[in-house]
């Protein structure tokens, strides 16, 4: 209670030093207020003289807190004054009458101010209800109340959480219209029409300043005088930086990692680039659950499409990379080999075609045999066999037989090595393609990212 007659001390100290001093309430008012010839509670102060009613506001913002982009509304604790002048109170007395009490301040006419976008609003009443009213010689009335307010805001989050706001706090009368009172804002010297208390913190916000204006108030009813109280906040940024920027930056870097490993290392890179996908996409329905479903994309949006479409990118050139070598693996498989892997090495009767001009079926060397000489039990011979019987022993025809499948064995093993060497100098290729793209998208990658960073640091904090 001391504070908040300190606090009201403070408002009016544009006043003389006498006007500081208060009498109590003296019975002589009281009847005055009782007498319904002499005050009619009912009538404006003005209501004969066809002249609207001036009544000047003023406030103190003692608090403001819980700015909710969710539910885009904030919460304020200000304490209200207003003044008009009702002739019909004028007294006698050498200082203002100061009244306290509640069913007093009701037999006075009093303006029926309310805010307009205001989803509630209460009265402080602890430990006693947190209001005065002065009521001064020539007549002059100066009201003060605490109140806490909930007001509305519609913030425009596109660049969330990069963000500033401006929330009007809209004060017009119910019931009066603007031919009968009008609603001013307070223009006394060194004294703002809004002052706040200059210890005002918030944990997301911060409030950079106040100023008042006009609003309309034309309604299908009539013309209302319309007040607005405009407050400019900007979101402190630091909490989302240090939670939601950085962690995301610092997945997006783990997933190049990948390009540091081997390629032949399939379930370590696709479980890194999964595992990294997955803790984006966490973070992205985590931030979701902060804001409200609107019909435009964030500045978190984009940060987070963006992380996400690197971590996939990494996916995608893992796949490349994979492919490439298997397409070099495959590449010569289509072309005559130096073995025939089907029939090459089967076993007797199916051999080398380098190893067919040594043998006596071969049709070549059989066209040449026009005699086409058969043994009794059917074995082929060279041409020229009988011959060679003539100047051969038998045991020189078989020392030659011996030669010719030992030379058959080896050109098969040189064959099938050929071969195996053909099928390791095309996997050799295919890795290093896919080494060649790993090489690249090392820098590739860190440079569009920052690249990245920087077009939008830029555009969110520097042109827009």
């Amino acid at each position: 209670m001391i504070r908040f007659l300190l606090t009201a001390l403070c408002v009016i100290n544009s006043f003389d030093s006498a006007d500081q001093a208060f009498i109590p309430l003296t019975k002589k008012f009281l009847d005055k207020l009782k007498n319904e010839t002499l005050y009619n509670k009912f009538a404006t102060p003005t209501q004969y003289d066809d002249v609207p009613t001036n009544v000047t506001l003023s406030m103190f913002i003692e608090g403001m807190s819980s700015f909710s982009a969710q539910t885009m509304d904030y919460h304020l604790d200000v304490y209200f004054q207003e003044e008009w002048y009702d002739h019909r109170l004028a007294h006698n007395a050498s200082a203002p009458i100061l009244v306290r009490d509640l069913e007093v301040f009701k037999m006075m006419w009093h303006p029926d101010v309310y805010f307009a976008n205001a989803r509630s609003a209460a009265f402080q009443d602890i430990t006693d209800d947190n209001f005065l009213v002065w009521v001064y010689p020539n007549g002059r009335v100066w009201y003060d109340a605490r109140i806490s307010i909930v007001s509305s805001c519609n913030m425009d989050l596109w660049k969330y959480p990069l963000d500033s706001q401006e929330c009007a706090l809209r004060i017009l009368s119910y019931a009066y219209p603007m031919t009968v009172l009008r609603l001013l804002w307070s223009e006394k010297e060194d004294v703002p029409a809004i002052d706040r208390n200059p210890d005002i913190t918030m944990p997301d916000m911060s409030l950079k300043h106040i100023r008042t204006g006009y609003c309309n108030g034309t309604y299908a009813t009539g013309e209302w005088s319309c007040m607005t109280a405009i407050f400019y906040v900007e979101r402190e940024m630091m909490h989302h930086v240090m939670q939601t920027y950085v962690p995301t930056a610092l997945i997006v870097v783990i997933s190049w990692f990948n390009f540091w490993l081997e390629i032949d290392s399939a379930p370590a890179r696709v479980s890194l680039s999964i595992t990294t996908l997955l803790t984006i996409s966490t973070q992205a329905n985590a931030v979701k659950l902060a804001l409200p479903e609107v019909s435009y994309m964030k500045a978190i949006d984009v940060w987070m499409g963006s992380c996400m479409a690197f971590v996939f990118g990494v996916m995608i050139e893992f796949t490349i990379c994979h492919y490439a070598k298997n397409l070099e693996m495959l590449r010569g498989d289509g072309q005559p080999s130096l073995i025939n892997e089907e029939e090459g090495v089967r076993g007797d009767g199916e051999q080398h075609i380098a190893l067919n001009m040594l043998n006596p079926e071969e049709p070549r060397l059989r066209s040449l045999n026009q005699n086409n000489d058969v043994t009794a039990n059917g074995t082929r011979y060279f041409v020229g066999a009988e011959r060679m019987k003539r100047k051969r022993s038998k045991a020189s025809l078989s020392r030659l037989r011996q030669q010719v499948a030992s030379m058959r064995h080896a050109t098969v093993d040189v064959s099938r090595r050929a071969f195996n060497w053909t099928r390791a100098l095309r996997n050799l290729r295919g890795r290093r393609v896919a080494q060649r793209i790993d090489e690249r998208c090392r820098i590739v990658f860190p440079m569009i990212f920052f690249l990245f960073n920087i077009a939008y640091w830029s555009f969110y904090l520097v042109f827009n």
